[in-house]
C-alpha cells in the first residue's frame, strides 16, 4: 500500500501553526510512521529545504492533489482506485478471519475446555431449537401488512418474497418498526412489550401519582402558587389607579422600628441604645473642647485694625508698624538676630515665589532651557536686604534673578545687612543693576521690596527718581507682583509713592492692616519665643499649624 503513494503530489497541513506544505512523495516509512516529500512549497512559496519529512502525529490534514501517473485526484478517480483495491482488501480480511478466531469463538473454546459436559448440553439444546424454527420459516414466511408479494423462479420451487412498501415518514417507521422479512410479527410484539414496560416505569416514577408523597420543593411551590394566585381578582382594583404618595404616607417608619426593637431581647436592646457614634474621616474620635476663635490678643493702639482668619477659622488681628518693630527688636535682643530673621523671611519668600512661577514644572531637568526669570526691586533697608536674600536662595534653585538697587550716587550709605547680602549675591550667577531700562521685557514675577514701613525707599530720605522709574516700569510690565512686607495702606503715614497693585502680600509674624483691594495676605512664621511676645504685651498662640506660610482672609 505504501508504494502506491510514491510519486503522488500531496498537500499536508502541519500542526503548531506551521501551515501547509506541498510536494511530491519520495518515501513512505510505515514502521516509523513518516512520509518524505520533495520539491517543497511552504505556504505557497518555495522552501529552502530540498526534502521534508513529516511524522504522522504532526499531520493535521492531508490532501492528494495528483497521482503518480499524472491524473488529478478527483472524486471519480479516487473512487475507481478504491474499488480496484477492494478485492485485495477483502481477500486479506477473509484470510485474517480464517487464521485468527474471533473473540466469541475464543470464549466458547475456553468454556468448552473448562466445562465439557455443560457445553455439550447447551449445544444440543440450541440445535433442537433451530430444528423447530427452521421448517416454519422455510414453509410459511410472514408477510407484513401493506407489503407487495414478488414471485421469483428458482431452480427447484417458486419462492414468494415480500417487497417492503416504502415508508412515507419517520413516524410511520417508528409505529411499524423496521422491516424483517422473516419474523415481522415477533419484532412488532417485542416493540409493543418494550413500550408497555417503559409506560409502566414512567407511571411509577411520575410525580403526578396520587399515592406518592410530594417532596419539599413541590409543597413549597404549591403553597407559593396558592399565596400568589389564590386571591380572586377584583375588577375595581384593576381600573383604579394606585396612589403611591398616599400609600407611602400611611407607612410609619418609627413605629416599624420600635416594633422590630420590641421583638429583640433586653440585652440586645440595651446594646443598641449605646451604639457608638460614627465619625467622618476629618472628625476627631477623642472628644475635645471647641477651639476659641480669638486666641491672639494684642494691645489696642487706637489705629485702624483689621481682623483676619486662617483656613481653620482662628482669628489673627493686625498690628501697627511700631508694635511690629518693637517685637522684632526684642527678638533680636533675645538672640533671634536680624541675619537669622532675614534667612527665614527669604526662605518663606522663596517658597511662595517658586509656587507662583510654575514650581517643579519650570525647574525640572527636561525643561532647563526656559527657567523662570525673577526681578527683585530692593530698597536700602531691612525689607530690601530680605529681597536680596530671597534672590540668592532662588539662584540656588536654578531661577534666573535680577536685583535692581538704587544708584550709589543718589542714595545714602547702604546698611550693613544689605551690604553683606549683596556680597553673597555677587557670588551667584545673578545680575545687579541700578537702571530699570535694561531689564528684559518678558519676566515671570516682580518682587517689590522698595519701601519700608515708613513709606520711604531708604534711610535718611526718599529717592524720588529711582522710585518713579521703577514704578513706571513695573506698571507697564504685565508680570504679577509680590510685595515683601509692604507698609500699611490704612496707617496715617505720608506716602510719597502709591503702592503697586500686588497679587501677594507677604508679612512676617503678625500682619499689618491692609485693604482687600491691596492683594492676598500671606503670613510667614518667624520662630519668635513665647516670652518675646509676652515682653511686648501680646498674648500669642501660633496659627500656622504644620505650615511655614498660611493664607489669611478678611474676617466677615
Amino acid at each position: 500500500m505504501s508504494k502506491d503513494f510514491l510519486g503522488c503530489e500531496l498537500s499536508v497541513e502541519v500542526g503548531g501553526g506551521l501551515g501547509w506544505y506541498q510536494g511530491r512523495v519520495v518515501s513512505v516509512n510505515t514502521a516509523k510512521q513518516t512520509i518524505t516529500i520533495t520539491r517543497v512549497l511552504h505556504n505557497g512559496r518555495p522552501a529552502a529545504l530540498s526534502e521534508v519529512t513529516f511524522n504522522a502525529g504532526d499531520i493535521v490534514n492531508m490532501k492528494i492533489l495528483s497521482y503518480a501517473d499524472g491524473t488529478a485526484c478527483t472524486k471519480e478517480t479516487h473512487q475507481q482506485k478504491s474499488e480496484s483495491k477492494k478485492p485485495l482488501l477483502q481477500h486479506q480480511q477473509q484470510q485474517q478471519q480464517v487464521d485468527q478466531p474471533s473473540f466469541q469463538q475464543q470464549q466458547q473454546l475456553q468454556v468448552h475446555q473448562q466445562y465439557p459436559e455443560q457445553h455439550h448440553h447447551q449445544q444440543q439444546k440450541l440445535q433442537q431449537q433451530s430444528d423447530q424454527t427452521k421448517p416454519l420459516r422455510q414453509t410459511q414466511p410472514l408477510i407484513p401488512p401493506g407489503a407487495e408479494v414478488v414471485t421469483t423462479t428458482g431452480s427447484s420451487n417458486d419462492i414468494q418474497q415480500p417487497r417492503r412498501k416504502p415508508r412515507t415518514s419517520v413516524g410511520e417507521t417508528l409505529a411499524h418498526g423496521s422491516y424483517h422479512p422473516f419474523g415481522y410479527r415477533e419484532s412488532v410484539n417485542d416493540w409493543q412489550r418494550m413500550n408497555q414496560s417503559a409506560a409502566a416505569f414512567q407511571d411509577y416514577t411520575s410525580p403526578r401519582r396520587s399515592d406518592r408523597t410530594p417532596g419539599k420543593k413541590e409543597r413549597m411551590r404549591k403553597t407559593r402558587d396558592e399565596t400568589t394566585f389564590g386571591t380572586p381578582i377584583d375588577e375595581d382594583m384593576l381600573t383604579t389607579e394606585f396612589d403611591f404618595e398616599k400609600n407611602l404616607a400611611l407607612f410609619d417608619k418609627q413605629a416599624v422600628i420600635e416594633e422590630i426593637q420590641s421583638l429583640k431581647p433586653d440585652v440586645v436592646r440595651q446594646a443598641d441604645r449605646y451604639t457608638e457614634k460614627k465619625y467622618r474621616c476629618d472628625e476627631n474620635v477623642l472628644p475635645s473642647k471647641p477651639p476659641a476663635k480669638r486666641q491672639i490678643i494684642v494691645p489696642t493702639s487706637g489705629a485702624a485694625e483689621v481682623i483676619y482668619a486662617n483656613d481653620s477659622g482662628l482669628l489673627v488681628p493686625s498690628v501697627n508698624s511700631e508694635l511690629r518693630a518693637a517685637l522684632l527688636s526684642t527678638a533680636n535682643q533675645h538672640g533671634l538676630t536680624n541675619s537669622r530673621q532675614l534667612e527665614i523671611i527669604g526662605r518663606a519668600a522663596t517658597e511662595i515665589i517658586l509656587s507662583l512661577s510654575g514650581g517643579s514644572h519650570r525647574l525640572e531637568p527636561g525643561n532647563s532651557h526656559q527657567p523662570p526669570i525673577i526681578v527683585v526691586l530692593c530698597g536700602c533697608h531691612m525689607q530690601g536686604a530680605a529681597g536680596v536674600n530671597a534672590a540668592r536662595q532662588l539662584e540656588s534653585h536654578g531661577v534666573q534673578t535680577i536685583v535692581v538697587t538704587p544708584p550709589t550716587t543718589s542714595s545714602p550709605p547702604l546698611p550693613l545687612l544689605l551690604t553683606h547680602e549683596l556680597q553673597l549675591y555677587t557670588l551667584t550667577n545673578g545680575r545687579t543693576t541700578p537702571d530699570s531700562r535694561g531689564l528684559p521685557t518678558t519676566i515671570d514675577l516682580i518682587v517689590d521690596a522698595r519701601l519700608d514701613h515708613s513709606g520711604k525707599g531708604g534711610e535718611g530720605g526718599v529717592i524720588h527718581p529711582w522710585l518713579a522709574s521703577t514704578t513706571a516700569w513695573a506698571t507697564t510690565s504685565r508680570a504679577p507682583i509680590l510685595a515683601l512686607d509692604p507698609p500699611s495702606d490704612l496707617a496715617a503715614i505720608p506716602s510719597t509713592q502709591p503702592p503697586l497693585p500686588a497679587r501677594v502680600l507677604l508679612c512676617p509674624s503678625l500682619p499689618l492692616a491692609y485693604t482687600p483691594a491691596r492683594g492676598k495676605v500671606y503670613l510667614m512664621n518667624l520662630p519668635i519665643p513665647q516670652q518675646t511676645f509676652n515682653a511686648v504685651g501680646i498674648k500669642y498662640v501660633s496659627p500656622f499649624g504644620a505650615k511655614l506660610v498660611v493664607p489669611l482672609h478678611p474676617n466677615e
